[in-house]
């Protein structure tokens, strides 16, 4: 990873800040009760780096199943039922007079007052996906009271409940470990590796300008590096560590609550998550190292501020965080990290200066791109455009054309700079093609390319060009998409299926390339409410009283994806036929 002088200069300019400290939240005394009557063990807490995203909330376990009962913590009044194939899947809201408001996603089924309002609306609006705002008041709910089953929907990746405790008035999600559930929690967080990030070109660390990891021993809750505990350096030098927290009973790797640096013993770095407002979640890409996610898969934590990490969890941070190494000196490190419990772990080690320059590798044919100016490149047909303060920090942009892959292709790949670099803001992208017929340019789209493997961007085709916006780098080229969706009846459905006793009517949708994008389905030309479950490629109808209780009836269902190529499956059933 290289960092260029510009970032330097922009580090002198802003300074340093320093927060007054602040102790931990304190939510214990508004007298919430769990949200589930089993002991509590999580798989994951609040703040943990996600893709593009910190965790909102805790996700507490429920073991291994659906169908758990899900209480109000608290008196309230539900004021938002969500339902979405993606995302958070069937949740609901709970505002509290407290000024708080609890949120339970990826539930099984609501309880049958719940389930019979919002299914209401769902038929009104003929539509499974629905965000309904009830009025307060018109659906109140006591504390204790059952107001859902524990599920699996949406993008959730297996049975739990995703909990969030977030303040009313700004919807900011907080730290949901605060609220003084019986969690048992008596081991620190474990650290594995420690980065060192040179900062400029006459920056060093151990006789390279390049980032470095070096792993590290442990000894109880104590780490030191594993060979020596000294560091050569000079210049400016940031500090990253990989660091996960660990929690009684469970295998899960979380996210620490709190880090602090000391530089010869005085408090230099510090943040700690108490909570994180979606408008600034993204900047999660900025707190950790992006390209050591994308590349190596792991998480890991940056010590110091990027120019444009806007983040507000920073509580000290001298120097942005970046600690400056001067010849000849010997500077006593200490990288502390805690849990929510206030387990702590401590790594030590010492960075010695030393005036020995070190040549840094000259990157060629690249464009310096400061974060804070918007970019415009046009070449070669491809046309971006990048808004200001798109970027974290000063970028050094790449551009390369590959024709030698073309398979589902209209284009060469265009290697738009490096997957492995974070994008803040969405930008412009329109990238040329071979001319297709025009009753053809509705199906272009643009398309990631993966080695083999095509992901669908969207876009447009516009004068000879496809554009999209996106929000990351990386190979892209123009395809197109002209076969409809592939639609599958389940359970031996057929032509006369004698659905007597059948409980659900289920399909197997799937497309090739643009997605699904809507799913309609009727009995006897009327809708009736199918769920979608992309993950599992599933569509699902559970008998109810828009079934016909006797005789034939036809089923349909219609999917049609991002590029407008339908399939349409139509059967007759019968039911309790004499």
């Amino acid at each position: 990873m290289k960092l260029g002088f510009n970032r330097y200069l922009i580090v002198l300019i802003l300074g340093s800040f320093s927060l007054q400290s602040m102790s931990q939240p304190r939510f214990d005394t508004l007298g919430w009760r769990p949200p589930v009557d089993i002991p509590i063990t999580l798989t994951g807490n609040f703040g943990e780096l996600r893709a593009d995203h910190f965790h909102a909330g805790i996700d507490i376990k429920t073991q291994g199943h659906e169908g758990l009962k899900i209480y109000a913590v608290q008196d309230g009044y539900i004021s938002r039922i969500k339902i979405s194939p993606v995302g958070y899947g069937k949740s609901i809201y709970i505002t509290h007079a407290d000024g708080y408001t609890s949120v339970y996603a990826h539930l099984k089924e609501l309880n049958i007052q719940l389930e019979k309002y919002i299914r209401k609306v769902q038929y009104q609006r003929e539509s499974f996906d629905v965000d309904v705002f009830p009025e307060p008041n018109e659906l109140p709910v006591k504390k204790g009271e059952i107001v859902a089953l524990s599920g699996n929907s949406g993008s959730s990746g297996g049975p739990h409940l995703h909990f969030e405790i977030r303040e009313t008035k700004s919807s900011k999600p907080m730290n949901g470990l605060f609220l003084g559930y019986k969690i048992p929690d008596h081991l620190a967080p474990k650290m594995s590796y420690l980065y060192v990030y040179p900062q400029d070109n006459s920056s060093w660390v151990e006789n390279s300008t390049e980032s470095q990891l070096f792993s590290l021993q442990k000894l109880n809750n104590r780490y030191k590096l594993r060979h020596g505990d000294t560091l050569q350096a000079n210049g400016n030098i940031g500090l990253g560590i990989k660091a996960d927290d660990l929690l009684d009973g469970a295998t899960n790797l979380c996210g620490v609550y709190q880090f602090k640096v000391l530089v010869d013993d005085s408090l230099y770095f510090m943040d700690q998550f108490d909570g994180v407002s979606f408008s600034e979640s993204r900047y999660v890409n900025s707190l950790m190292d992006y390209e050591e996610f994308v590349e190596n898969k792991r998480k890991l934590y940056k010590l110091y501020v990027e120019p444009n990490n806007k983040l507000s969890i920073y509580q000290q941070a001298k120097n942005q965080g970046t600690v400056f190494v001067k010849p000849g000196k010997v500077s006593k490190i200490s990288v502390q990290t805690y849990d929510a419990y206030k387990n702590k772990s401590e790594l030590v080690f010492y960075l010695e200066g030393n005036k020995k320059k070190i040549a840094s590798e000259t990157q060629k044919n690249v464009m310096v791109v400061p974060w804070q100016e918007p970019f415009r490149f046009d070449s070669s047909g491809v046309v971006l455009k990048l808004p200001s303060k798109s970027l974290y920090d000063t970028l050094h942009f790449e551009f390369s054309i590959d024709n030698s892959f073309t398979k589902g292709l209209l284009s060469p790949v265009f290697n738009i700079h490096r997957t492995a670099t974070p994008i803040h803001e969405e930008y412009s992208l329109s990238l040329p093609y071979k001319e297709v017929a025009d009753t053809l340019k509705d199906k272009l789209l643009m398309v990631f390319v993966d080695g083999e493997k095509l992901h669908a961007l969207g876009g447009t085709a516009v004068n000879g060009k496809v554009e999209a916006q996106l929000r990351g780098f990386g190979p892209f080229a123009v395809s197109i998409d002209t076969v409809a969706p592939v639609i599958k009846p389940k359970n031996g459905l057929a032509k006369n299926k004698d659905l007597t006793s059948a409980k659900k009517i289920q399909f197997e949708i799937t497309d090739n390339l643009s997605g699904i994008k809507n799913i309609q389905g009727t009995i006897n030309g009327k809708w009736v409410l199918f769920e979608w479950d992309p993950k599992n490629d599933l569509l699902s109808y559970e008998m109810d009283e828009n079934t016909p209780k006797q005789g034939a009836f036809e089923v349909k269902v219609v999917a049609v994806d991002a590029k407008g190529n339908k399939a349409i499956y139509q059967t007759t059933c019968n039911r309790n036929v004499l």
